[in-house]
């Protein structure tokens, strides 16, 4: 019996081994496979937040398209009023000038009017005599051919008279119609502006609109720190495609005249105060100004510092309508948010030479200008290059 129970119990003894021998893998099997579970949870949220990026970036895009749109027709419609306003400054200088003209016309034909009424109270009174007596009461042939010859100037003299006062009248009845067709112009150019006024502010409330929808989205989807990154990436890309299209490089003859030489004594592109400067904290963290922000009135002229070759005029993300100009040696410097451009690419351009006008494109909320100073890929402290 006693045999028998240590067999049993041996038995039981090794059986248990064997389950638990076979339990371990099954543990360690159950173990990977939740660690698997957690990586394919964990790739799938990623590949959730990814599209999320995406779809919030196809948004962002499909806004600032929109925006680009609106700020280009906004800065077309603008030249457009700013030329039918020179236009109408003109015409009432026109017509100015013509009502004076007319006034000196009125004063002549006035002055006529006298003259001729003066010599017909003449005629009147030699009237009272019959003519024929008035030369035989004279009592010699001289007198009588003095009579006769007043008589005859007197004639042409009325008749030159009458001949200009005429002319006169036909003159200021010219004036008074090129007036009224003058007048009639200007009416219809007050029209058209009043209408590209009205298109101007309807396109103004539009682009107000994009912008607060642009940041409350960026804000809501939370991608403002990976958005100001893709902006500084796309203008990296912008920067060297312009190197790479590059035909003839900009070298100084005269070192003395040189972009590096004049460190310290460039003009600024504008007077203002400076609103942000270089290397200054951006709301989001780990990102810096390379830039200077310059307040400014709107419609501010903008110049540039330095002569040199504008290799960019357009609009383009995060600065609206933007200036490049390319200096010798690889210096570069850009002038944004403006509001009308006034040199087009290819364009070359001397220090103080008026390129653009102060704006708020580029999805800002108020006028100001951005501008930078660039060797190759480094940003300068533009405060260091200008001066104080």
């Amino acid at each position: 019996m006693v045999p028998s129970a240590r067999i049993v119990i041996f038995t039981k003894k090794y059986a248990l081994l064997f389950l638990l021998s076979l339990s371990f893998p099954a543990i360690g099997n159950e173990s990977n496979h939740k660690e698997k579970l957690k990586l394919k949870e964990i790739q799938s949220r990623m590949v959730g937040v990814n599209k999320k990026i995406e779809k919030a970036e196809g948004q962002v895009n499909e806004l600032q398209i929109e925006l680009k749109k609106n700020e280009l027709m906004t800065s077309e419609i603008f030249t457009q009023l700013e030329n039918i306003q020179h236009k109408i400054l003109k015409k009432k200088d026109n017509l100015n000038k013509l009502e004076l003209k007319k006034e000196d016309y009125q004063k002549i034909l006035n002055k006529e009017k006298e003259t001729l009424i003066s010599q017909v109270k003449t005629i009147y009174k030699i009237g009272k005599y019959n003519y024929f007596k008035l030369l035989l009461n004279q009592q010699n042939s001289s007198q009588i051919t003095r009579a006769i010859a007043y008589y005859d100037y007197d004639n042409y003299a009325r008749s030159k008279r009458i001949k200009e006062l005429k002319h006169t009248l036909e003159e200021i009845e010219k004036i008074q119609l090129t007036i009224s067709k003058q007048t009639y112009k200007l009416e219809s150019l007050e029209d058209k502006h009043k209408y590209k006024l009205k298109r101007f502010n309807s396109y103004r409330e539009d682009r107000l609109k994009f912008i607060k929808d642009i940041n409350k989205y960026i804000k809501q989807q939370g991608i403002e720190l990976l958005l100001l990154k893709e902006n500084e990436r796309e203008l990296g890309k912008l920067l060297n495609k312009l190197k790479s299209h590059r035909i003839d490089k900009i070298n100084s003859t005269k070192k003395e005249f040189s972009f590096s030489s004049k460190k310290g004594g460039l003009i600024w592109p504008i007077n203002g105060k400076l609103l942000k400067k270089y290397g200054e904290q951006k709301k989001i963290a780990s990102l810096k100004w390379k830039g200077v922000l310059i307040e400014a009135k709107v419609g501010s002229q903008v110049s540039a510092i330095s002569e040199g070759r504008i290799v960019f005029a357009d609009w383009f993300r995060n600065f609206g309508l933007l200036v490049i100009i390319e200096h010798e040696n690889e210096f570069l410097t850009l002038y944004g948010h403006n509001q009308k451009l006034l040199k087009t690419t290819g364009d070359f351009v001397q220090a103080g030479e008026k390129i653009a006008t102060v704006g708020d494109s580029g999805g800002q909320e108020n006028p100001a200008l951005y501008f930078e100073i660039r060797e190759g890929k480094k940003t300068l402290d533009p405060s260091l290059w200008c001066k104080k």
